[in-house]
């Protein structure tokens, strides 16, 4: 009896603190209360305005050093300041999954191989480290799209779906022309049962917070993996 009693006991209390575990149910509602939550949905909407600025310099950098490789050795030391730039990019990435998303990612140095440019951009392209951050850094663009068109989504349904019966009834269009407007209004004007969609608007919020939670620790995963062994 004793020996159940205290499985029992340990299976309430957070093992990291000792602390009695919130149930569950607190734990779904506690979520939009938790500092971490905006956190990781400040690390979601970054994504697009930081990739577009990574893809933009690094693309367009790199197009400008290979024509002029071609024409000039001008192109020679871009390129090699591109991996400097890159690096750089790459180490501010390192501190906002670290101050957002609560990593422990070191920097990596800016210095580089001694030798002439020829010599140091030859190391720096056969360091597999760099080509990672890179490699991320390109990425960053198209996934940092999907997670703001994401964190947007998620964050504005609840409130159209809350606000729905209330605004359906102070405006005459009130969801525009867009497919399943005239639905909506249909649903949140003429149904007895439309006052249900405020709680069931709260409800999703809360869902909400918990998939971009979601969202967010995938992205740390990937941050980890990608800019960890620089």
């Amino acid at each position: 009896m004793s020996t159940i009693t205290v499985a029992q006991t340990a299976s309430l209390l957070d093992t990291d603190t000792g602390t009695a575990r919130p149930s569950p149910l607190r734990r779904f509602v506690g979520v939009v209360a938790h500092p971490d939550s905006y956190r990781n949905i400040a690390f979601l909407l970054l994504g697009l305005p930081l990739g577009t600025v990574w893809f933009s310099v690094l693309v367009s950098g790199a197009s400008i050093a290979a024509s002029m490789v071609v024409v000039a050795l001008i192109g020679v030391p871009m390129l090699l300041g591109l991996w400097y730039v890159t690096r750089a990019f790459a180490n501010f990435e390192r501190g906002v999954a670290n101050a957002l998303l609560g990593q422990r990612l070191p920097v990596s140095p800016m210095n580089s191989p001694r030798g002439n440019i020829w010599m140091r951009l030859r190391s720096m392209s056969h360091d597999r480290d760099r080509w990672r951050e890179l490699g991320y850094l390109m990425l960053r663009f198209p996934v940092g799209i999907a997670t703001f068109i994401a964190a947007v989504t998620a964050i504005a349904t609840p409130f159209l779906v809350a606000y729905a019966p209330i605004v359906v009834r102070h405006d005459d269009q009130p969801f525009g022309d867009w497919a399943l407007s005239s639905r909506m209004e249909d649903v949140a004007s003429n149904s007895p049962w439309s006052w249900l969609l405020v709680p069931l608007g709260v409800v999703m919020l809360f869902v909400s917070f918990h998939l971009m939670n979601a969202m967010a620790r995938a992205c740390a995963r990937w941050a980890t993996a990608w800019l960890s062994g620089a």
